[in-house]
């Protein structure tokens, strides 16, 4: 016989009903978790994981073997070796990722989320495998244009998920978790490519790593078809449906309500694009800014990423022992994440100074790395540890983006903005690394950092005093409105505020979250 364990509702007090609200929001919010967190961190990582695996190839014979570096002689009869086509092999990645990350943006508006990421992940899966066929620079320059097609579906994706899954305080915390995935999965690529790295057989060792890459997002693709609804009204799967009984239904609905009070029809999936919000966002200042930051926080990551080994091996380590050393890296980029989104989500408008904060252990480490001695090996290897940081900025501009900018097509659009940033900042970053600087510890590559992260540190902190300004000012209109209308009165100069502003018609009640 089975035991209803649920309270009578009529026979609580107010008081009562909203501890009893409160339950069962964390019970419901708990499962949200347990669902999407493992299967997105996870999905993303592989993500990371296979664009990435270029730079440990990059020190087991990949630049030999496809030609990705050329020699000269200068007029002193020094030879001379120049990376410049690894550099523009990495920036190809970046190259079709740019091209095709907003309409993916705007697709998936329209089409089941899920379902369209499991066909992306699946075609990254195999190209990235056909990469061991390929012979030559300009045949991986081709590989990884189309790599960066398919593989740009997976942040906006993700990004409309949390947003659709997930209330406005809710998002930065979990953006992190899934964003961490850079972090962990840096840490346990360098453990795998170390092994794969020692396999003495016919194949280079790098191929393997292609090889090792390509087949587990190849079945990986398989878990996010079976596992993954394409909305909180699509419980569709097996496993989700049994996860959320009737009661977790209904609170997901209620859930979704309250994110679309103010904000008719906008429920990512919901098969409309809005013109008009697009023609918004590219007015916006604010969404301009959002794609800047992104470019400067990402320079970065083109850098360290592309060059992270080589780097590493210029301290004076070998190979295999560089692939170890990279390791701690991903544990400092985990933990900085973690780190500023739960502090955004337990304290109210603090995002636009978490992030300057953010921003300086990776000064800190560049000018570690330039000015420190590395006579002893371990200063420059500290230095290089920090600089993985950059990912909690990039995480707390997502949320900033994710709970300021409203409409689902509008905010696709804020979205794809910012990872065209992170995509010219990838292209741009590996060309700041120049090897023949290895004897002045690559001078332009820090000089690169430290001003790109002082334009993000000025960028947040005057975000932060307009929006202020910007709530400020709606909080007049709405008094003017009261006054002159009462409770139910609202003036065209509040609609005007509300469409430009927030991308919807009314949001009376509605401000920034700094």
């Amino acid at each position: 016989m089975e035991i209803d364990n649920k309270p009578d509702l009529a026979a609580l007090t107010d008081e009562e009903k909203k501890a009893n609200r409160r339950r069962e929001e964390r019970s419901l919010l708990w499962k949200i978790d347990l669902l999407l967190m493992p299967i997105l961190t996870i999905s993303y990582g592989l993500q990371y994981y296979d664009k990435a695996v270029l730079g440990s190839a990059s020190i087991f014979g990949i630049i030999k073997d496809l030609g990705l570096s050329t020699s000269t002689t200068n007029a002193a009869g020094v030879v001379v070796t120049s990376t410049i086509r690894y550099s523009t092999a990495n920036a190809a990645f970046y190259w079709g990722y740019i091209v095709a990350v907003l309409p993916f943006a705007l697709i998936l508006t329209k089409l089941p989320v899920a379902k369209v990421l499991s066909v992306c992940v699946l075609l990254w899966g195999i190209t990235c495998i056909l990469t061991i066929v390929v012979k030559d620079y300009e045949g991986l320059v081709v590989q990884r244009v189309f790599l960066g097609l398919v593989e740009s579906s997976v942040s906006p994706g993700f990004l409309a998920i949390t947003s659709m899954w997930y209330r406005k305080e809710e998002q930065a915390l979990r953006l992190g978790i899934w964003y961490s995935a850079t972090g962990i999965f840096s840490m346990f690529s360098g453990i795998i490519n170390f092994g794969l790295g020692s396999i003495q057989h016919k194949l280079s060792p790098w191929k393997y790593m292609y090889i090792f890459a390509g087949s587990v997002t190849i079945l990986w693709a398989f878990v996010i078809l079976a596992l993954v609804p394409d909305s909180p009204f699509k419980l569709g799967s097996a496993v989700s449906g049994r996860i959320f009984n009737e009661e977790d239904r209904r609170l997901l609905a209620r859930r979704a309500q309250d994110k679309r009070e103010g904000e008719p029809s906008d429920l990512e999936g919901s098969g409309q694009t809005k013109w008009q919000e697009i023609g918004q966002a590219a007015r916006d200042p604010m969404i301009w800014l959002f794609a800047l930051m992104g470019a400067a926080i990402y320079v970065c990551n083109g850098g360290v990423t592309a060059f992270g080994a080589r780097i590493i091996s210029s301290f004076g380590y070998t190979s295999l022992q560089t692939i170890v050393l990279a390791i701690p890296g991903g544990a400092f980029t985990m933990v900085s994440i973690y780190l500023v989104g739960w502090l955004a989500g337990r304290y109210k408008d603090i995002r636009t100074i978490l992030l300057p904060l953010s921003c300086i252990p990776v000064m800190v480490g560049s000018i570690i790395i330039w000015k420190g001695s590395w006579v002893h090996k371990g200063l420059p290897l500290f230095g290089f540890y920090l600089l993985p940081c950059f990912g909690a900025p990039y995480v707390l501009l997502l949320a900033l983006s994710a709970a300021n900018v409203r409409g689902a097509t509008k905010r696709a659009v804020s979205g794809g903005a910012i990872f065209i940033g992170y995509n010219v900042g990838n292209i741009i970053g590996p060309y700041t690394v120049l090897t023949p600087e290895k004897p002045i510890k690559y001078r332009t590559t820090w000089i690169a950092l430290l001003v790109c992260m002082s334009f993000t540190i000025v960028s947040s902190l005057g975000l932060r005093w307009w929006m202020k300004r910007e709530n400020a000012r709606l909080d007049r209109e709405e008094e003017v409105a009261a006054a002159a209308g009462g409770a139910g009165g609202e003036t065209d100069k509040e609609r005007e505020l509300a469409g430009e502003h927030a991308g919807r018609e009314k949001v009376r009640g509605w401000r920034y979250s700094l």
